[in-house]
């Protein structure tokens, strides 16, 4: 088994290209010129995924999903990347969710009714395939145990032989109304004393479902998906956005978790990167610059494509920066031949034809500067905010103006947003699954004998077990703040909960005064900081850049003025006074010696 640091994905910082490989004829000339491409232009590597074929074309005309030329293909690129010093990742599959045709019915994703209807029509297998694809059953671990070794039999256990690299697992994408899985009945009336009726509208009841299917989904695939990432020789970097369970759990499980920008919004990187800090991962990936303008459904053409302009794509990228990103991974660029030259309907058209392939080289630099910097040492944060999921999952839809292609219910966490007050502090998110490891020794709150400073809690909502946990915590003097006394959801009640809600009243301070700044201003600001021994690194995005939503109008970065912000920053209780002039379109890296006392401001242009 290679070392994490020998991916190469983590050697070095340049940011990687998803490359979509469409179903149908390849040619090894060509993959070995477009590799030439992206190593001149600055990526550290690609990310292959298989998707349908370009054009209609004849079912014989290329390789089929993972036959001896498939594989030999594959093994080819990865050959190839190692000699120009590229990583290459490999998509667990064809399109996603997880698919095939060759997928057992008694493995097939189920629904209340039984097998479910959802297909993937859109995968390699499309070109030749006389039938559609059937969704994995990613609520059996023994389905997705079959599926891994499929995989394994056909290639990708000798793919990660050749050199060190990941495997990767897109957004959920399962659909998620009426799922269930084969013994989903038993469990669910051992666990809660009652059938559940999935036409109900009673929120304690759907509660008490979207709990049961959210362990499900731990248990039974990211777990075993990242187990059998390990027991391959491979790493795993993960997509957890859109799955119906507790996605920080989710991200802690992936040696690589992965956010997407812009179709959902920088601050939602705050998930990913929150996991990655608590679990001491080092490396927080970004799907970026995704339907930058906007999505329509394929055929048709998304708006501006081959006409982004780079300094919109930075702004994008420095704004999931100052929400914990510190790798990029550009979507993407189509596998292209000269005679047919192709491009992806949802994404920024990555390639020689780009509307700003002469400035790409320049950008990959800057983004390979700034990622190398904000993955070096440890984030640096005062306090972690409990994830209010009880409080999504007693909601059910979003409301039409706040739906988007990306998210369409509240527990998909899209609209979930820090208190500004709270960002002085830089908070991390913090799940209830991680409650069990917090502790209080030596008047210092401890996650894994780590300290994390303090702990707030902001839910509507919360389950008995967490509640009586931090009842106990409260009751030795730990600092944990509530900004309301919570009610318990779900059909299940305990009679002890009015007790420890009284616990919480009589200890639990009312106000956060006592908690350490971070950094402070009038001016609500965005940003990261990480220390590397005696250095602290500091990314503060540019204030106007604040609070992007897809879709980003097009020429975004030319409203981006230059400001003047006036802030304090706290390196163990000492204050350092900044005075930040962010230039237009650009943001700043702080850099802070404590042991000199030497503050260095970096503008970028």
């Amino acid at each position: 088994m290679p070392q994490f640091n020998e991916l190469p994905m983590v050697s070095n910082s340049k940011p990687y290209v998803r490359w979509w490989w469409f179903s149908g004829p390849l040619d090894y000339q060509e993959i070995a010129t477009q590799l030439n491409w992206i190593a001149k232009n600055g990526f550290g590597g690609v990310e292959i995924a298989w998707v349908y074929p370009y054009t209609k074309i004849d079912a014989s005309e290329g390789p089929e999903f993972l036959d001896s030329e498939f594989q030999s293909y594959v093994q080819f690129t990865i050959e190839q990347c190692k000699l120009r010093n590229l990583g290459c990742d490999l998509t667990f599959g064809t399109l996603w969710p997880f698919s095939g045709t060759f997928i057992p019915d008694e493995f097939a994703s189920k629904t209340y009714e039984g097998m479910s209807n959802q297909r993937v029509n859109r995968s390699w297998e499309a070109r030749y395939a006389k039938s559609e694809a059937k969704i994995l059953d990613h609520l059996d671990k023994q389905a997705f145990a079959w599926y891994s070794a499929f995989l394994m039999e056909h290639g990708f256990k000798s793919f990660s032989t050749i050199q060190p690299l990941s495997f990767f697992c897109d957004s959920w994408e399962v659909e998620p109304r009426k799922l269930s899985y084969r013994t989903f009945t038993a469990d669910f009336e051992k666990k809660y004393g009652y059938t559940y009726n999935f036409l109900t509208r009673d929120p304690d009841q759907r509660f008490d479902y979207r709990q049961l299917i959210s362990e499900r989904i731990l248990t039974d695939f990211y777990e075993p998906y990242a187990q059998h990432c390990k027991e391959s020789g491979a790493f795993s970097r993960i997509q957890c956005h859109g799955a119906p369970t507790d996605i920080l759990a989710a991200y802690a499980k992936a040696d690589i978790p992965e956010s997407e920008t812009l179709l959902f919004n920088p601050k939602f990187a705050s998930f990913a990167a929150s996991a990655a800090a608590l679990w001491k991962k080092n490396i927080v990936s970004s799907e970026s610059f995704t339907c930058l303008y906007g999505w329509v459904p394929s055929p048709a053409t998304p708006p501006h494509i081959k006409e982004e302009q780079i300094d919109d794509l930075r702004c994008i990228a420095d704004a999931q920066f100052a929400w914990g990103i510190n790798r990029i991974v550009w979507h993407g660029m189509p596998y292209s031949t000269t005679k047919e030259p192709k491009q992806f309907y949802a994404t920024t058209h990555v390639g020689p034809d780009s509307g700003f392939a002469e400035q790409l080289p320049q950008f990959n630099a800057y983004l390979e500067e700034i990622s190398g910097i904000l993955s070096k040492g440890e984030t640096i944060s005062s306090l972690c905010i409990l994830l209010p999921l009880e409080d999504q999952w007693m909601l059910d839809r979003l409301p039409k103006n706040l739906e988007k292609p990306s998210s369409i219910y509240w527990w998909e966490l899209q609209e979930l947003s820090i208190p500004q007050p709270l960002m002085q502090y830089r908070p991390l998110w913090f799940s209830a699954e991680w409650l069990n490891d917090l502790s209080y020794k030596e008047n210092r709150l401890l996650y894994k004998d780590n300290p994390i400073g303090a702990l707030y809690c902001m839910s509507e909502y919360m389950c008995f077990s967490s509640l009586e946990k931090l009842s106990t915590l409260c009751t030795l003097g730990a600092p944990i703040y509530f900004s309301r006394l919570p009610k318990e959801p779900g059909t299940k009640k305990h009679a002890s909960y009015q007790n420890c809600l009284s616990l919480i009243s009589a200890f639990v301070p009312s106000q956060t005064t006592e908690l350490k700044p971070i950094l402070r201003s009038k001016t609500p600001l965005d940003y990261w900081c990480k220390k590397d021994g005696n250095i602290y690194h500091l990314f503060i995005s540019h204030p106007q850049m604040r609070n992007l939503r897809y879709p980003l109008p097009h020429g975004f970065a030319k409203s981006v003025l230059p400001q003047k912000v006036q802030a304090t920053f706290y390196a163990q209780n000492k204050p350092y006074e900044l005075h930040l002039e962010f230039p237009k379109g650009s943001s700043l890296l702080i850099e802070i010696n404590n042991r000199l006392q030497k503050v260095t401001i970096r503008k970028f242009n």
